[in-house]
């Protein structure tokens, strides 16, 4: 691709405008989430951490992206590998603390938009930061179908997940919304929390 950009000037404005355009949507979720934050009262374990992570998933996402479509053209789609990334960020997470537990099935061919992969990201942080309050343990479950991707999460000290917004609803109102951008549903048992997302 570098070659290719460096014959066809007009395809390297190409792909400025794109990453640039892509790069200000993604500080403008950054910026909603903030000022959820502040509207909400909504208070974080360990802001700090918070905001590392996000940043961390923002930048690792796009070098993964732009990484893995070494093609001669420009890529024709913005989907990467579901799998790839998660288990990285994953392990990221899990490098501070060893309370988290996931597995990841039938999804390693799966591939997801960046900005939804994005987003659910933010849904992780989200729930490693819930997992921190309560000084718990975290076990996440991944699937994919044809059509969707599930993701059944719980805590152990979490007895009854049906009322896990109960438990929440002050934090809930970054979370509700990040899921409403991915056009998710949760679904609550008294096991587990599902969370479902379409994806193509």
């Amino acid at each position: 691709m570098i070659n290719n950009l460096q014959e066809h000037p007009e395809k390297l404005r190409e792909v400025l405008d794109k990453t640039l355009h892509r790069f200000k949507n993604n500080l403008q979720t950054q910026l909603s989430l903030m000022n959820i934050q502040s509207a909400t009262n909504r208070n974080y374990f360990d802001d700090r951490k918070v905001i590392v992570d996000r940043i961390f998933a923002l930048t690792y996402l796009y070098d993964l992206f732009y990484k893995s479509n070494k093609e001669e053209d420009l890529p024709t789609d913005t989907f990467i590998s579901l799998q790839s990334y998660l288990l990285q960020f994953l392990q990221y997470l899990k490098s501070s603390t060893s309370e988290i537990d996931f597995e990841l099935i039938d999804t390693s061919l799966s591939k997801v938009e960046v900005d939804d992969l994005l987003i659910l990201a933010y849904i992780l942080v989200e729930m490693n930061d819930f997992r921190m309050s309560l000084n718990d343990r975290l076990s996440l479950e991944f699937g994919h179908n044809t059509k969707n991707l599930s993701l059944k999460f719980s805590y152990s000290s979490i007895e009854n997940h049906e009322k896990f917004y109960n438990l929440f609803e002050k934090e809930f109102k970054i979370f509700d919304l990040l899921v409403k951008q991915l056009k998710g549903k949760f679904d609550y048992k008294r096991k587990f929390v599902r969370l479902s997302f379409p994806i193509l």
